[in-house]
């Protein structure tokens, strides 16, 4: 193994902690938000929630174009070129969570 793989390797095993660690946080807030109808939104609020679903659509297409590479790696690369791929996958995910997190907050009650 060599260096470069090496780092690609760590990298990987600590994007898929971070990633988890998105996760949980993004799946206590869904549990405790209290999410107001996009309707109820003010226009500033509303030309935030369309970017945000334009920047996690994008995302979106970008993760599952490093799955399939992904996916076609596994068969004809090698383990360190998949892993770096799923270093890509996994960085894109992170982003989408980090959208998902700030929809939630954007669609959460405001304080009184």
């Amino acid at each position: 193994m060599n260096f470069g793989a090496a780092i690609v390797y760590i990298a990987l095993f600590v994007l898929t902690i971070y990633n988890v660690r998105r996760n949980y946080h993004l799946m206590k807030l869904r549990s405790k938000a209290k999410i107001r109808e996009p309707e109820r939104l003010s226009q500033d609020e509303q030309g935030k929630l369309k970017g945000y679903t334009a920047d996690k659509r994008k995302w979106s297409i970008l993760s599952q174009l490093f799955f399939f590479i992904s996916v076609f790696i596994a068969f004809k690369g090698t383990l360190a070129q998949l892993a770096f791929f799923m270093d890509l996958y996994t960085v894109s995910i992170i982003s989408i969570n980090n959208i998902d997190i700030d929809i939630i907050k954007l669609l959460g009650e405001p304080a009184s």
